[in-house]
């Protein structure tokens, strides 16, 4: 019965008001007010000023609130970090149940401003008003794992909630695979050696998902984060990750996985070179926005690594060290001299 005694008291209160044709929920909202007929009345004013507003000026309005979040939105991916907040704070004080705009304002807190607290109050308001929200919730954990510090426990579960929800969502997959990746190299140090090979082979799972379903860099904010491309980076971080795989196996003397893995790695760094920018535009990208990318000369100088360890492969080593050697990569130096290229 409870649930019935607000609109029956309402009924009592006031009959002249379904009389009078005041709609019902202006009534229900107005029965505590002291000054009934008058809320009724400002309610109701209000009520007709949005009917009266046509068709035309609602769709100029939303145009306008639509372009507010475009311009943030650009503007982040641009690097033009206070433009961006500002236009995001205007853009969600119009629409505050707009998931889209606190998840943009979490990524330029994050991102931009590393703000990691603010970044995960919006996450949390973003979920809070679509609990479906995957994209959401793959952004908290990276931030909670990669920028605070939390634990991987916890991190895994929130995890597993964004790819439940969004199984082929390349930056659910690509967060989910750099977390794995990582992990399995603290379980390595450990001495967790099965558990580490367990953890990196599940970030390979999700680094191919990342590859088979991005279309790459037409997203702005995935353009943004990963401004040299979500597929480049990922194909160069699975080879990396089966180069180390590759060592594992081979320290436990399980040749054929080790093989495999080493024949890999050097297939996906080949598919990263011809995916790559140029070196300049790389080292552009890492001084004009502080990031720490995987440039050519880092992929040149991982290749000739793999082709050192294989039979007969020391020219083409030597030949990738030349090439990162000439971007000024020190390895590469190094082992070109060490190896008396």
């Amino acid at each position: 019965m409870k649930r019935f005694l607000i609109p029956l008291l309402a009924a009592l209160a006031i009959p002249t008001t379904v009389n009078a044709n005041v709609d019902s929920k202006v009534a229900e909202d107005c029965v505590k007010a002291t000054d009934f007929q008058g809320c009724v009345e400002s309610m109701s004013g209000q009520k007709n000023i949005n009917l009266s507003m046509t068709f035309e000026e609602e769709e100029r309005l939303a145009l306008e609130e639509a372009k507010a979040y475009d311009k943030a939105l650009i503007a982040f991916e641009t690097g033009d970090s206070l433009k961006a907040m500002k236009s995001i704070n205007s853009y969600i004080k119009k629409n505050p149940n707009s998931k889209e705009g606190y998840l943009l304002r979490a990524f330029i807190n994050t991102y931009d401003l590393s703000e990691y607290d603010k970044a995960l109050e919006d996450v949390d308001k973003a979920i809070e008003i679509d609990q479906s929200y995957a994209i959401a919730y793959a952004l908290k954990a990276d931030i909670f794992y990669f920028d605070i510090g939390g634990s991987a426990s916890q991190t895994k579960k929130i995890l597993n909630k964004a790819f439940e929800l969004s199984p082929d969502n390349p930056f659910v997959n690509f967060v989910k695979g750099d977390f794995h990746y990582d992990d399995a190299l603290i379980l390595y140090d450990k001495g967790k050696v099965d558990l580490a090979i367990k953890s990196a082979e599940e970030a390979l799972i999700h680094f191919e998902k990342v590859i088979e379903n991005s279309k790459n860099n037409e997203d702005l904010i995935i353009k943004r984060i990963y401004p040299l491309g979500i597929k480049y980076t990922a194909t160069a971080l699975m080879g990396e990750a089966k180069f180390e795989l590759y060592f594992v196996y081979k320290e436990i003397k399980d040749r054929k996985n080790a093989k495999k893995y080493l024949e890999e790695a050097l297939s996906d760094y080949t598919t990263a070179i011809s995916m790559a920018p140029s070196q300049e535009k790389a080292e552009e990208i890492e001084l004009d926005r502080d990031f720490d990318l995987i440039t050519p000369a880092d992929i040149y100088t991982a290749r000739g690594n793999i082709y050192s360890w294989m039979n007969n492969k020391v020219k083409k080593a030597c030949s990738d060290w030349k090439v990162a050697k000439g971007y000024g990569d020190k390895d590469a130096q190094k082992n070109y001299r060490e190896y008396r290229c």
